[in-house]
């Protein structure tokens, strides 16, 4: 089978951006037949080897690797026939020296650097939504949105919508942004005091942080706990309204709605319109967290359920049926 494609990812299958962002299209594109099965190749932790044959399409996800500063990267764009580089966070504005999550690791392979030179060497750049967007159409001519996409039929939906007597908020990410998650820590052990509710996080391996671990379980992600999200209560969404947040794609938001859980999140970037479409919740403060946890706890099921439905319309909204075509004209297929 000739290689029509190649694709370039910097981690492996269990980072949420590779999957979401490339080896789903991959996948859904081979089983629908758009495309023949082994004509892309994809390069990267757990998958292939070896440089990017130069005269077909390539896709770059993020970067090549994690230490890099871009040069690596912009050859790869520009030996293709057609060098698209896909973005959906805020590596732009990521230098090192962002608050909790930063480090003096990241700053000798600066990520903003990195965007850069990527950018300025693709021929089409592929981003997520409208504040990447407007920072990629000032480095590149040819800007194409396509947002993080979720395929509803993989995810249970939650089917009962009373309250348990121990009520459980859900929270699914990485290591990286459970700070998050921890910034609610006050918050979660009030509610936990006065509703009984606990917490159930979902990320990679690792022990629960003090401020949590008293009314916190860890399940360690895999392809298959996802189904876990639909036993949920109550889904949050925390973020620090920061320019690196604000041009995330709203994914936990969009495994919630898919999932039929009420949602609570910061308004921050896409989250905003996210929240407001799928009648979640938007506090503007952790005393305003707390009543909206607590409120969605209190809830009829008949409020939750119309809430669990609006969320359903969202993911088919956002969904990969609806944005395939767009995509893959998008990347060149």
């Amino acid at each position: 089978m000739n290689v029509r494609c190649e694709v370039v990812v910097p981690y492996g299958i269990s980072n949420a951006t590779v999957r979401a962002r490339a080896i789903h299209w991959v996948d859904r594109l081979e089983q629908s037949a758009v495309i023949e099965p082994g004509s892309v190749r994809v390069r990267g932790p757990g998958f292939e080897n070896g440089r990017p044959t130069p005269d077909v399409p390539l896709l770059l996800v993020r970067n090549a690797g994690r230490l890099t500063r871009g040069r690596r990267e912009a050859q790869l764009l520009r030996r293709a026939r057609l060098g698209v580089y896909d973005l959906d966070d805020g590596l732009p504005w990521d230098t090192g020296n962002l608050p909790d999550l930063g480090g003096w690791y990241k700053r000798p392979f600066n990520r903003a650097v990195l965007a850069e030179r990527c950018a300025a060497a693709a021929d089409r750049i592929v981003v997520g939504n409208d504040v990447l967007a407007e920072w990629a159409a000032a480095r590149c001519d040819d800007v194409r949105i396509v947002p993080t996409c979720i395929e509803p039929g993989e995810y249970s939906r939650r089917q009962e919508w009373r309250v348990g007597e121990r009520p459980v908020i859900g929270w699914i990410g990485s290591p990286a942004t459970e700070v998050y998650l921890r910034r609610l820590a006050p918050v979660l052990a009030d509610v936990h005091a006065r509703t009984g509710a606990v917490v159930e996080m979902i990320s990679g391996p690792g022990s629960v942080t003090a401020d949590l671990a008293p009314f916190t379980r860890r399940v360690t992600w895999s392809l298959d706990a996802v189904t876990a999200i639909a036993g949920w209560d109550v889904g949050v969404m925390p973020l620090r309204d920061g320019v690196y947040e604000r041009a995330k794609c709203g994914y936990k938001l969009l495994q919630y709605a898919a999932s039929g859980v009420p949602a609570i999140g910061d308004p921050v970037g896409v989250n905003a319109r996210l929240l407001a479409d799928m009648d979640g919740l938007a506090p503007g403060d952790l005393s305003e967290w707390n009543d909206a946890i607590v409120q969605l706890l209190a809830e009829s099921p008949g409020r939750r359920a119309a809430r669990a439905a609006a969320g359903f319309d969202v993911a088919a909204a956002y969904s990969y049926a609806t944005w395939q075509a767009r995509w893959v004209d998008a990347v060149g297929w």
